[in-house]
């Protein structure tokens, strides 16, 4: 698993929500898919709703790009998506001046030296598996196995690879892997495309949170919250390429106002627990770290999951909250 897809690819896992209100009470198989089918209408409702308004919503055709500065210091903030087709051509002259003019570009997390992989490895091994032998179908309903064994073969995965992984770790492992597949690259990603430009030329590199900060909040989401995770995420797995194009594209015009509403929207989301835990407490997090950086002379590239830059309680919204100037869209 990429951490760097990780931001993107757990907001499109809740395109469609789970099922946990019913797990508990065990009602017979009848009840469970007439309750699963009525949950699965009303999100696909709310989806094609948020779809609707996003492209009736319209940018100025480009990413946008947001800057903050005083006198001797300026912040260039762009959102970005994780994953992306290669043959995509993104750039625009006000980001590859940004760029140019940055000398230290800062992400969400380090996610390419030794030291970052280290701890991812730790990370996954204590937090991303089961130990003592636990098995992630002990978690599942049986409508629910069949359901994840579906979006598995779609990847082609037999069940056996994701047995012992917990199910926030299964469910970013299936989106990244469904996103690979239908030809999305976490190589022609952002991320990936800036921090190769900015070691090639000198720049120095800097980050929000560490991996424990960026997938802890995740782990720590009770077993019943992670399984709608991945149900969702295996219930909407052939539909997933689809509303990826739909956010690059809305993206690609700088709709701040569509993104916002697919991915900073808690019913999106799934649920609020899901939402504090991957926008709101991290764009919390950062935001008075981002303020704090105009204290230190320069220029600095701030990119991020775009998701984070969208919405009432984005790193903007919050940023200008605090009184600061940030012009942009």
């Amino acid at each position: 698993m990429q951490i760097r897809g990780l931001a993107l690819a757990l907001i499109l896992g809740f395109s469609l929500t789970g099922l946990a209100a019913c797990r508990e009470e065990a009602p017979d198989a009848a009840d469970i898919a007439a309750e699963a089918a009525a949950a699965r209408a009303e999100m696909e409702a709310a989806t094609e709703a948020a779809l609707a308004a996003a492209e009736a919503s319209r940018g100025a055709g480009e990413p946008a790009l947001w800057v903050l500065k005083d006198d001797d210091t300026t912040l260039y903030i762009m959102g970005t998506v994780h994953l992306l087709r290669p043959e995509l051509e993104w750039r625009s002259d006000a980001i590859n001046s940004a760029v140019n003019a940055a000398d230290t570009l800062v992400f969400e997390a380090d996610v390419s030296s030794p030291e970052a992989s280290a701890e991812m490895m730790k990370f996954v091994r204590d937090e991303g598996l089961f130990a003592n032998g636990g098995q992630l179908t002990n978690l599942l309903s049986d409508s629910e196995e069949v359901e994840l064994k579906a979006a598995l073969d779609y990847v082609g995965l037999p069940l056996g690879a994701v047995q012992n992984m917990r199910p926030w770790f299964a469910a970013v492992n299936l989106s990244v892997m469904q996103m690979t597949k239908d030809g999305f690259d976490p190589s022609a990603g952002v991320e990936q495309v800036l921090m190769a430009e900015g070691a090639a030329q000198g720049k120095s590199f800097a980050y929000l949170e560490t991996v424990d900060d960026q997938l802890g909040r995740l782990a720590g989401l009770p077993d019943d919250v992670q399984v709608d995770f991945l149900i969702s995420s295996a219930e909407s797995i052939e539909d997933g390429a689809e509303m990826l194009d739909t956010l690059v594209g809305e993206w690609i015009d700088g709709d701040v106002n569509g993104l916002g509403v697919l991915l900073a929207n808690p019913e999106m989301m799934g649920s609020e627990e899901v939402y504090d835990a991957l926008l709101r407490t991290r764009n919390e997090a950062w935001a008075p770290q981002i303020a704090a950086m105009l204290d230190a002379p320069g220029t600095r590239l701030i990119a991020v999951g775009s998701g984070h830059l969208a919405g009432e309680d984005s790193v903007i919204t919050l940023l200008r909250a605090q009184g600061l100037e940030v012009t942009g869209p």
